[in-house]
Protein backbone atom coordinates (compact mmCIF):
# COMPACT_ATOMS: atom_id res chain seq x y z
CA UNK A 1 0.00 0.00 0.00
CA UNK A 2 1.21 3.21 -0.92
CA UNK A 3 1.81 5.95 1.44
CA UNK A 4 0.65 9.47 1.58
CA UNK A 5 4.24 10.76 0.41
CA UNK A 6 4.35 7.93 -2.49
CA UNK A 7 0.74 9.15 -3.43
CA UNK A 8 2.32 12.82 -3.52
CA UNK A 9 5.09 12.18 -5.59
CA UNK A 10 2.75 10.14 -7.83
CA UNK A 11 0.56 12.65 -8.54
CA UNK A 12 3.19 15.15 -8.92
CA UNK A 13 4.78 12.97 -11.66
CA UNK A 14 1.44 12.54 -13.64
CA UNK A 15 0.80 16.26 -13.21
CA UNK A 16 4.36 17.11 -15.37
CA UNK A 17 3.66 14.45 -17.33
CA UNK A 18 0.57 16.52 -18.57
CA UNK A 19 2.06 19.06 -18.41
CA UNK A 20 5.35 18.41 -21.15
CA UNK A 21 2.45 15.99 -23.13
CA UNK A 22 0.45 19.34 -23.51
CA UNK A 23 3.97 21.39 -24.78
CA UNK A 24 5.05 18.92 -26.41
CA UNK A 25 1.63 18.75 -28.68
CA UNK A 26 1.67 21.93 -29.10
CA UNK A 27 5.36 21.91 -30.51
CA UNK A 28 3.67 19.39 -33.16
CA UNK A 29 1.05 22.42 -33.91
CA UNK A 30 3.69 24.71 -34.51
CA UNK A 31 5.48 22.67 -36.92
CA UNK A 32 2.68 21.50 -38.87
CA UNK A 33 1.61 25.15 -39.25
CA UNK A 34 5.05 26.32 -40.07
CA UNK A 35 5.92 24.16 -42.84
CA UNK A 36 2.06 24.30 -44.08
CA UNK A 37 2.94 28.46 -44.54
CA UNK A 38 6.26 27.29 -45.91
CA UNK A 39 4.66 24.58 -48.72
CA UNK A 40 1.97 27.48 -49.55
CA UNK A 41 4.39 30.17 -49.75
CA UNK A 42 6.31 27.89 -52.52
CA UNK A 43 2.97 27.62 -54.49
CA UNK A 44 2.53 31.25 -54.43
CA UNK A 45 5.81 32.06 -55.74
CA UNK A 46 6.10 29.78 -58.20
CA UNK A 47 2.67 30.49 -59.93
CA UNK A 48 2.86 34.17 -59.04
CA UNK A 49 5.91 35.95 -58.25
CA UNK A 50 9.27 36.03 -60.48
CA UNK A 51 12.15 34.44 -58.94
CA UNK A 52 15.39 35.09 -59.42
CA UNK A 53 18.09 32.54 -60.85
CA UNK A 54 19.09 31.45 -57.79
CA UNK A 55 15.44 30.57 -56.30
CA UNK A 56 14.64 29.20 -59.23
CA UNK A 57 17.14 27.15 -59.24
CA UNK A 58 16.05 25.88 -55.73
CA UNK A 59 12.51 25.54 -56.72
CA UNK A 60 13.60 22.83 -59.15
CA UNK A 61 14.86 20.59 -56.61
CA UNK A 62 12.73 17.86 -56.11
CA UNK A 63 13.66 17.36 -52.57
CA UNK A 64 12.51 20.80 -51.57
CA UNK A 65 9.29 19.97 -52.18
CA UNK A 66 9.21 17.20 -50.75
CA UNK A 67 10.45 18.09 -47.11
CA UNK A 68 7.86 19.88 -45.87
CA UNK A 69 5.32 17.39 -47.02
CA UNK A 70 7.54 14.50 -44.76
CA UNK A 71 7.81 16.87 -41.73
CA UNK A 72 3.86 17.68 -41.76
CA UNK A 73 3.23 13.99 -42.15
CA UNK A 74 5.90 13.15 -38.93
CA UNK A 75 4.05 15.95 -37.18
CA UNK A 76 0.45 14.76 -37.52
CA UNK A 77 1.56 11.40 -36.83
CA UNK A 78 3.28 12.46 -33.56
CA UNK A 79 0.58 14.64 -33.19
CA UNK A 80 -2.17 11.61 -32.96
CA UNK A 81 0.27 9.78 -30.75
CA UNK A 82 0.23 12.66 -28.14
CA UNK A 83 -3.09 13.05 -28.05
CA UNK A 84 -4.01 9.42 -27.64
CA UNK A 85 -1.59 9.53 -24.37
CA UNK A 86 -3.24 12.70 -23.05
CA UNK A 87 -6.96 11.30 -23.49
CA UNK A 88 -5.71 8.10 -21.73
CA UNK A 89 -4.09 9.95 -19.20
CA UNK A 90 -0.42 8.17 -19.67
CA UNK A 91 3.03 8.82 -18.76
CA UNK A 92 5.14 11.31 -20.37
CA UNK A 93 6.70 10.14 -23.73
CA UNK A 94 10.24 7.95 -22.96
CA UNK A 95 12.93 8.86 -22.94
CA UNK A 96 14.15 7.22 -26.05
CA UNK A 97 11.51 8.57 -28.30
CA UNK A 98 12.04 11.75 -27.81
CA UNK A 99 15.89 11.41 -28.76
CA UNK A 100 15.20 9.40 -31.32
CA UNK A 101 12.63 12.01 -32.62
CA UNK A 102 15.16 14.86 -32.64
CA UNK A 103 17.44 13.00 -34.32
CA UNK A 104 14.72 12.50 -37.34
CA UNK A 105 13.92 15.58 -37.57
CA UNK A 106 17.49 17.04 -37.75
CA UNK A 107 18.29 14.02 -40.37
CA UNK A 108 15.44 15.54 -42.77
CA UNK A 109 17.02 18.72 -43.48
CA UNK A 110 20.37 17.20 -43.65
CA UNK A 111 19.60 14.45 -46.01
CA UNK A 112 18.47 17.42 -48.41
CA UNK A 113 21.50 18.95 -47.93
CA UNK A 114 23.42 16.20 -49.13
CA UNK A 115 21.03 15.57 -51.87
CA UNK A 116 21.02 18.71 -53.40
CA UNK A 117 25.02 18.54 -52.20
CA UNK A 118 25.56 15.79 -54.59
CA UNK A 119 23.05 16.52 -57.06
CA UNK A 120 24.09 20.72 -57.73
CA UNK A 121 27.79 20.46 -56.77
CA UNK A 122 28.23 23.46 -57.55
CA UNK A 123 25.80 24.96 -55.61
CA UNK A 124 26.57 25.71 -51.85
CA UNK A 125 23.43 24.83 -50.44
CA UNK A 126 25.33 25.18 -46.83
CA UNK A 127 24.69 29.32 -47.85
CA UNK A 128 20.72 28.76 -49.02
CA UNK A 129 17.89 28.49 -46.48
CA UNK A 130 17.34 26.03 -45.82
CA UNK A 131 20.37 25.87 -42.90
CA UNK A 132 17.43 27.98 -41.30
CA UNK A 133 15.50 25.36 -40.81
CA UNK A 134 18.08 23.84 -38.35
CA UNK A 135 17.07 27.10 -36.16
CA UNK A 136 13.64 26.26 -36.37
CA UNK A 137 13.73 22.78 -34.72
CA UNK A 138 16.30 24.09 -31.91
CA UNK A 139 14.05 26.92 -30.84
CA UNK A 140 11.10 25.07 -31.07
CA UNK A 141 12.84 22.18 -28.68
CA UNK A 142 12.52 24.79 -25.87
CA UNK A 143 8.65 23.27 -25.46
CA UNK A 144 10.03 20.23 -24.57
CA UNK A 145 11.57 21.22 -21.25
CA UNK A 146 14.39 19.30 -21.52
CA UNK A 147 17.55 20.93 -21.37
CA UNK A 148 19.69 17.82 -22.46
CA UNK A 149 17.22 17.66 -25.63
CA UNK A 150 17.82 20.86 -26.45
CA UNK A 151 21.65 20.27 -26.00
CA UNK A 152 21.12 17.15 -28.25
CA UNK A 153 19.37 19.16 -31.10
CA UNK A 154 21.59 21.84 -31.20
CA UNK A 155 24.99 19.55 -31.35
CA UNK A 156 23.24 17.34 -33.67
CA UNK A 157 23.27 20.44 -36.13
CA UNK A 158 25.98 21.49 -35.59
CA UNK A 159 27.93 18.76 -36.34
CA UNK A 160 25.94 18.17 -39.34
CA UNK A 161 26.65 21.51 -40.57
CA UNK A 162 30.41 20.85 -40.23
CA UNK A 163 30.39 17.42 -41.54
CA UNK A 164 29.04 18.61 -44.77
CA UNK A 165 31.51 21.39 -44.70
CA UNK A 166 33.95 18.84 -44.56
CA UNK A 167 33.03 16.47 -46.48
CA UNK A 168 31.01 17.96 -48.61
CA UNK A 169 32.82 20.86 -49.65
CA UNK A 170 36.44 20.39 -48.60
CA UNK A 171 36.52 23.34 -46.50
CA UNK A 172 35.67 24.79 -42.67
CA UNK A 173 36.14 28.30 -43.18
CA UNK A 174 36.07 30.87 -39.99
CA UNK A 175 32.36 31.79 -41.14
CA UNK A 176 32.16 27.80 -41.56
CA UNK A 177 33.17 27.54 -37.93
CA UNK A 178 31.01 30.17 -36.30
CA UNK A 179 27.98 28.88 -37.63
CA UNK A 180 28.49 25.26 -36.37
CA UNK A 181 28.86 27.08 -33.34
CA UNK A 182 26.09 29.53 -33.35
CA UNK A 183 24.16 26.26 -34.43
CA UNK A 184 26.22 24.52 -30.83
CA UNK A 185 25.43 27.79 -28.65
CA UNK A 186 21.71 28.34 -29.64
CA UNK A 187 20.71 24.68 -28.59
CA UNK A 188 22.46 25.48 -25.40
CA UNK A 189 20.26 28.50 -24.61
CA UNK A 190 17.38 26.89 -25.64
CA UNK A 191 18.00 24.85 -23.14
CA UNK A 192 18.91 27.01 -20.54
CA UNK A 193 15.51 28.56 -21.79
CA UNK A 194 13.73 25.19 -21.24
CA UNK A 195 15.26 24.44 -17.99
CA UNK A 196 14.03 28.14 -16.54
CA UNK A 197 9.99 26.81 -17.45
CA UNK A 198 10.12 23.55 -16.63
CA UNK A 199 11.74 24.97 -13.48
CA UNK A 200 8.71 26.90 -13.19
CA UNK A 201 6.68 24.50 -13.74
CA UNK A 202 7.52 22.05 -11.20
CA UNK A 203 7.59 24.89 -8.63
CA UNK A 204 4.14 25.74 -9.56
CA UNK A 205 3.01 22.01 -9.34
CA UNK A 206 4.72 21.48 -5.92
CA UNK A 207 2.79 24.74 -4.51
CA UNK A 208 -0.52 23.63 -6.17
CA UNK A 209 -0.32 20.80 -3.99
CA UNK A 210 1.22 21.75 -1.07
CA UNK A 211 -1.82 24.08 -0.63
CA UNK A 212 -3.67 20.76 -1.63
CA UNK A 213 -2.16 18.96 0.95
CA UNK A 214 -3.07 22.28 3.65
CA UNK A 215 -6.44 22.06 2.70
CA UNK A 216 -6.73 18.27 2.82
CA UNK A 217 -4.98 18.89 6.25
CA UNK A 218 -8.50 21.53 7.04
CA UNK A 219 -10.66 19.71 5.08
CA UNK A 220 -12.25 22.49 3.35
CA UNK A 221 -11.33 25.80 1.49
CA UNK A 222 -8.83 27.69 3.40
CA UNK A 223 -7.99 31.60 2.73
CA UNK A 224 -4.40 32.35 0.84
CA UNK A 225 -2.34 33.71 3.99
CA UNK A 226 -3.73 30.54 5.80
CA UNK A 227 -2.06 28.68 3.29
CA UNK A 228 1.07 30.09 3.33
CA UNK A 229 1.34 30.22 6.95
CA UNK A 230 0.92 26.77 6.66
CA UNK A 231 3.67 25.76 4.31
CA UNK A 232 5.54 27.76 5.98
CA UNK A 233 5.49 25.40 8.39
CA UNK A 234 4.86 22.02 6.02
CA UNK A 235 1.49 21.81 7.27
CA UNK A 236 2.94 21.29 10.67
CA UNK A 237 1.15 22.76 13.92
CA UNK A 238 2.71 22.02 17.39
CA UNK A 239 -0.62 22.36 20.10
CA UNK A 240 -0.61 25.74 21.53
CA UNK A 241 -3.01 27.89 22.96
CA UNK A 242 -4.16 30.53 20.74
CA UNK A 243 -7.12 32.64 21.38
CA UNK A 244 -9.85 31.99 18.59
CA UNK A 245 -13.67 33.17 17.33
CA UNK A 246 -15.60 29.99 16.71
CA UNK A 247 -18.68 30.24 14.99
CA UNK A 248 -21.62 27.09 14.54
CA UNK A 249 -24.15 27.60 11.29
CA UNK A 250 -27.15 25.66 11.79
CA UNK A 251 -29.55 25.20 8.40
CA UNK A 252 -33.16 24.96 10.07
CA UNK A 253 -35.66 22.48 9.75
CA UNK A 254 -32.50 20.50 7.31
CA UNK A 255 -34.70 17.00 7.98
CA UNK A 256 -37.97 18.49 7.20
CA UNK A 257 -36.51 19.54 3.79
CA UNK A 258 -34.41 16.49 2.44
CA UNK A 259 -37.73 14.53 3.62
CA UNK A 260 -39.21 15.38 0.27
CA UNK A 261 -36.03 16.25 -1.90
CA UNK A 262 -33.96 13.62 -4.19
CA UNK A 263 -30.66 13.13 -2.88
CA UNK A 264 -29.37 14.78 -6.12
CA UNK A 265 -31.63 17.86 -5.18
CA UNK A 266 -30.05 17.95 -1.40
CA UNK A 267 -26.54 17.42 -2.60
CA UNK A 268 -27.02 20.48 -5.30
CA UNK A 269 -28.87 22.60 -2.29
CA UNK A 270 -25.65 22.13 0.38
CA UNK A 271 -23.38 22.89 -2.61
CA UNK A 272 -24.77 26.07 -3.20
CA UNK A 273 -25.00 26.94 0.37
CA UNK A 274 -21.49 25.56 1.53
CA UNK A 275 -20.49 27.65 -1.68
CA UNK A 276 -21.90 30.72 0.15
CA UNK A 277 -20.41 30.04 3.68
CA UNK A 278 -16.93 29.30 2.22
CA UNK A 279 -16.70 32.22 -0.02
CA UNK A 280 -17.79 34.63 2.52
CA UNK A 281 -15.74 32.89 5.71
CA UNK A 282 -12.87 32.96 3.64
CA UNK A 283 -12.88 36.68 2.14
CA UNK A 284 -12.77 37.63 6.46
CA UNK A 285 -9.92 35.07 7.09
CA UNK A 286 -11.56 32.48 8.80
CA UNK A 287 -11.85 28.75 8.04
CA UNK A 288 -14.40 26.16 7.96
CA UNK A 289 -13.38 23.00 9.75
CA UNK A 290 -15.92 20.99 9.73
CA UNK A 291 -19.21 20.50 7.50
CA UNK A 292 -21.44 18.60 8.68
CA UNK A 293 -24.81 17.82 6.51
CA UNK A 294 -27.16 20.88 7.85
CA UNK A 295 -24.36 23.41 9.47
CA UNK A 296 -20.72 23.49 9.96
CA UNK A 297 -17.67 24.93 12.35
CA UNK A 298 -15.77 28.00 11.25
CA UNK A 299 -13.11 29.33 13.35
CA UNK A 300 -10.97 33.05 13.38
CA UNK A 301 -7.91 33.37 14.83
CA UNK A 302 -6.24 29.80 13.99
CA UNK A 303 -3.55 28.80 12.92
CA UNK A 304 -2.95 32.54 11.60
CA UNK A 305 -3.44 34.61 15.39
CA UNK A 306 -6.26 37.86 14.51
CA UNK A 307 -6.15 40.63 17.08
CA UNK A 308 -9.44 40.09 17.20
CA UNK A 309 -11.14 37.15 15.78
CA UNK A 310 -14.41 38.18 16.78
CA UNK A 311 -14.92 40.99 14.88
CA UNK A 312 -14.21 39.32 11.36
CA UNK A 313 -16.52 36.15 13.00
CA UNK A 314 -19.66 38.59 13.81
CA UNK A 315 -19.02 39.82 10.37
CA UNK A 316 -19.42 36.94 8.61
CA UNK A 317 -22.71 36.42 10.65
CA UNK A 318 -24.08 39.26 9.49
CA UNK A 319 -22.86 39.00 5.77
CA UNK A 320 -23.97 35.59 5.76
CA UNK A 321 -28.06 36.91 6.24
CA UNK A 322 -27.56 39.14 3.70
CA UNK A 323 -26.14 36.58 1.11
CA UNK A 324 -28.47 33.57 1.88
CA UNK A 325 -31.60 36.26 1.60
CA UNK A 326 -29.87 37.40 -2.12
CA UNK A 327 -29.45 33.76 -3.13
CA UNK A 328 -33.23 32.91 -2.23
CA UNK A 329 -34.41 35.76 -3.91
CA UNK A 330 -32.27 35.65 -7.21
CA UNK A 331 -33.54 31.18 -6.87
CA UNK A 332 -30.49 29.46 -6.02
CA UNK A 333 -31.83 28.29 -2.85
CA UNK A 334 -35.24 27.69 -1.74
CA UNK A 335 -36.23 29.56 1.28
CA UNK A 336 -33.80 29.14 3.92
CA UNK A 337 -33.29 29.74 7.46
CA UNK A 338 -30.46 29.34 9.57
CA UNK A 339 -29.00 29.83 13.37
CA UNK A 340 -25.42 30.99 14.58
CA UNK A 341 -23.81 31.26 17.57
CA UNK A 342 -20.55 32.97 18.20
CA UNK A 343 -18.12 32.09 21.22
CA UNK A 344 -14.66 33.64 21.48
CA UNK A 345 -11.59 32.49 23.79
CA UNK A 346 -8.42 30.35 24.77
CA UNK A 347 -8.67 26.96 22.70
CA UNK A 348 -6.02 24.39 22.45
CA UNK A 349 -4.86 24.47 18.46
CA UNK A 350 -2.25 22.02 16.67
CA UNK A 351 -2.53 18.81 14.47
CA UNK A 352 -3.88 15.56 16.04
CA UNK A 353 -2.78 12.06 14.43
CA UNK A 354 0.16 10.44 12.48
CA UNK A 355 2.36 11.16 9.58
CA UNK A 356 0.37 9.26 7.35
CA UNK A 357 -3.42 10.88 8.37
CA UNK A 358 -3.36 14.11 10.02
CA UNK A 359 -6.48 16.69 11.42
CA UNK A 360 -5.68 20.71 12.54
CA UNK A 361 -8.20 20.53 15.29
CA UNK A 362 -9.36 23.08 17.66
CA UNK A 363 -10.62 21.76 21.12
CA UNK A 364 -11.36 23.78 23.97
CA UNK A 365 -14.93 24.84 26.44
CA UNK A 366 -14.69 27.58 23.52
CA UNK A 367 -15.78 25.23 20.79
CA UNK A 368 -18.31 23.89 23.10
CA UNK A 369 -20.13 26.65 24.45
CA UNK A 370 -20.45 28.58 20.45
CA UNK A 371 -22.04 25.62 20.34
CA UNK A 372 -24.54 25.30 22.90
CA UNK A 373 -25.07 28.96 22.13
CA UNK A 374 -26.14 28.42 18.06
CA UNK A 375 -29.07 26.37 20.06
CA UNK A 376 -30.67 28.86 21.89
CA UNK A 377 -31.63 30.34 18.81
CA UNK A 378 -34.33 27.61 18.54
CA UNK A 379 -35.41 28.62 21.52
CA UNK A 380 -35.31 32.62 21.19
CA UNK A 381 -36.14 32.27 17.64
CA UNK A 382 -33.39 34.07 16.62
CA UNK A 383 -30.74 33.77 13.90
CA UNK A 384 -27.58 35.23 15.71
CA UNK A 385 -26.75 35.10 19.21
CA UNK A 386 -23.45 36.50 20.70
CA UNK A 387 -21.50 35.36 23.94
CA UNK A 388 -20.73 38.36 26.15
CA UNK A 389 -17.27 37.77 25.45
CA UNK A 390 -17.89 38.48 21.67
CA UNK A 391 -19.92 41.39 22.67
CA UNK A 392 -17.33 43.34 24.67
CA UNK A 393 -14.96 42.68 21.89
CA UNK A 394 -16.99 44.48 19.14
CA UNK A 395 -19.14 46.47 21.20
CA UNK A 396 -18.79 50.45 19.93
CA UNK A 397 -19.01 49.01 16.26
CA UNK A 398 -22.17 49.83 15.11
CA UNK A 399 -23.42 46.69 17.08
CA UNK A 400 -26.94 46.56 18.29
CA UNK A 401 -27.91 43.58 20.12
CA UNK A 402 -30.78 42.58 22.63
CA UNK A 403 -29.33 41.16 26.06
CA UNK A 404 -30.76 37.80 27.29
CA UNK A 405 -29.06 37.51 30.83
CA UNK A 406 -28.09 34.90 32.85
CA UNK A 407 -28.35 31.93 30.57
CA UNK A 408 -27.65 28.35 31.96
CA UNK A 409 -25.39 26.37 29.04
CA UNK A 410 -25.29 22.81 29.34
CA UNK A 411 -21.74 21.60 30.76
CA UNK A 412 -21.53 25.28 32.45
CA UNK A 413 -21.87 25.47 35.72
CA UNK A 414 -22.12 29.67 35.83
CA UNK A 415 -24.97 31.28 33.93
CA UNK A 416 -23.66 33.17 31.19
CA UNK A 417 -25.06 36.64 28.94
CA UNK A 418 -26.15 36.24 25.59
CA UNK A 419 -26.90 38.64 23.02
CA UNK A 420 -29.17 38.34 20.36
CA UNK A 421 -27.71 40.48 16.93
CA UNK A 422 -30.60 39.24 14.87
Amino acid sequence: MKTKTQIMKLTFQQGLDGELLRSERKRTIILMSIFSFAALFRIINASFLKPNEEDRLVESFPEIWLFPVVIILFELFSFFYINNRIKTNRQGIPTVLQYLNTAFEICLPSIIIFLIARQYPLFNVLQSPVVFIYFIFIILSTLRLNFRLSLFCGLLSSLSYAGFSIFLYNQFSSSDAGRAFILLFSGIAAGLVARQIRSGIDNTIREAQKRQKAENLFGQHIPAKVAEAMLENNGNFESRRMNVAVLFIDIRDFTKFTAHQTPEEIVRYQNVFFTIVINTVSKHGGIVNQILGDGCMVTFGAPLPLDNPSRPAVQVATELLKDIETAVCEGKLPPTRIGMGIHSGEAVTGNIGNNERQQYSITGSVVIMASRIEQLNKEFHSQVLISGDVYHAVAGKGIVAELYNDICLKGFDEPVKVYKLA
